[in-house]
This record gives C-alpha cells, sequence and structure tokens, in this order.
C-alpha cells in the first residue's frame, strides 16, 4: 500500500513539473512584430534617402507595442529596368524578427556612371596612393576572437565575421558577405542561414567616410542572432 502511494506521488510530481515546464515555454514571446506595408507607389533614386522608402510602412508587437520607429530598409534590390524591390525589417526586444517587401520603382543615378568614371581616372593617376591605401588596408583589418567552434546560443543562431573592420580605396566595390565567416543554427542548415542573413546600414563606396554595417542572422523559427558591427572605411 505504502509502495502504491509513493508510485503515485511521484507520478504526481512528474506532471506537476511537466505542467510548470510548459506554462514557462508558453509564456515566452516567440511571435515576431508585424510589419503593415501601404499600398502606395514609391519611387527611389539610387544612392536616395531610405527614409522615403518608409513611407506608409507601420510594424506592431503583441507585447511591445508599436514599433513603427525601429523598422529599418533591410536591403534594395533592382528587379528591372525600372524596377525594384525593398526589404523591410524589425526586431521586438525579445529578438523576433518580422520582415515584410513591396515593388518600388527604381531610378539609377543620372550622375552615377560620370562618378565612376572620374574617380577611376583619379584613382590611375594616384597609383601609388593606391598602394599604400592597400598597405592600410592589411594592417587595419582587425580579427575576432577567434573561438574554437562556433555554437548556437540555445534556440538562437550564431554569426561570425572575418573581421570587425575594413579599409577600402574610394570606387572599389565591396561585398557585405565577404566578410561573413560563419553561421550556425541548432536546427536550420549553413546554406539556409546564408539566405537569411542580413547586413544593415548605408554606405558609397565612391564617397570617402567611415560607415557602420550591422550584421545579423535570423533562423526559420524566426531566433536572431547577437548583432555584430563592422567598420567599412573608404579612402
Amino acid at each position: 500500500m505504502k509502495q502504491r502511494l509513493v508510485m503515485l506521488a511521484l507520478a504526481a510530481g512528474c506532471i506537476v513539473l511537466a505542467v510548470a515546464g510548459a506554462l514557462v515555454y508558453l509564456g515566452q514571446d516567440r511571435k515576431a512584430p508585424e510589419i503593415t506595408v501601404e499600398d502606395t507607389e514609391i519611387s527611389y533614386t539610387e544612392g536616395g534617402d531610405y527614409e522615403e522608402l518608409l513611407e506608409g510602412v507601420t510594424a506592431e508587437d503583441n507585447i511591445d507595442g508599436d514599433l513603427t520607429d525601429q523598422v529599418f530598409v533591410d536591403k534594395i534590390i533592382q528587379t528591372g529596368e525600372d524596377t525594384g524591390i525593398v526589404y523591410y525589417g524589425v526586431m521586438d526586444k525579445h529578438h523576433n524578427v518580422g520582415t515584410a517587401r513591396r515593388t518600388i520603382t527604381y531610378h539609377l543615378s543620372e550622375n552615377g556612371d560620370e562618378a565612376v568614371a572620374e574617380q577611376t581616372e583619379e584613382a590611375e593617376e594616384a597609383e601609388g596612393e593606391e598602394e599604400e591605401a592597400a598597405g592600410q588596408e592589411e594592417a587595419a583589418q582587425t580579427e575576432p576572437k577567434e573561438e574554437e567552434t562556433l555554437q548556437p546560443d540555445g534556440a538562437r543562431p550564431a554569426l561570425a565575421l572575418t573581421a570587425t573592420e575594413t579599409t577600402i580605396a574610394v570606387g572599389t566595390a565591396f561585398d557585405p558577405m565577404s566578410v561573413v565567416k560563419d553561421a550556425v543554427d541548432d536546427v536550420d542548415t549553413k546554406d539556409s542561414l546564408y539566405q537569411r542573413i542580413s547586413a544593415n546600414g548605408t554606405y558609397d563606396t565612391n564617397v570617402p567616410g567611415t560607415y557602420t554595417i550591422q550584421y545579423f542572422v535570423t533562423d526559420s523559427s524566426g531566433n536572431t542572432s547577437d548583432p555584430q558591427n563592422f567598420t567599412l572605411k573608404v579612402q
């Protein structure tokens, strides 16, 4: 009789623990904020201010409320001679990421080709300066702390960069994905994660300056990695 009572008590304890664990899990915020994009005609010229792309875009989260002022332009992809797609993102306090996109009218900058030609000519005339800049680029690259093996942060993915900053000469092309070292997750494959890497920030390789690009990756469940800042110096 006593043994039966002990077994029943243990079973009841297991049930209580299971229910408590389920309540904790269900109580976590796993819902991504929702971005609403109005059906508005947007005309954008390459190199223009991103603010015009945020017209008619709002965001709402089930816990954090209105996140409209947190919406950012993730990237713009030209899809035709005069069309493009702008991708939006927003992150709540629990690192849940909401995304949206819309088609826009996309125009190339009228002075873009002329500026590149002028800068190319100047670069050819200053070959010595380019070599010096290349040397500075190599010296300026700062390697981040190396980890033996990149591991996901529980259910959240992890992202590693090859460096935290680099310096390039004016007019030199820059591929944001070239500085991504690795991305891992407890469920998603590397190929899947690489399609979900975001590099936020504006920069112009034709204009000297220091630019900041923020990287993070989102897995298929909406979990995001810790953001990492990368500094791009154009000289």
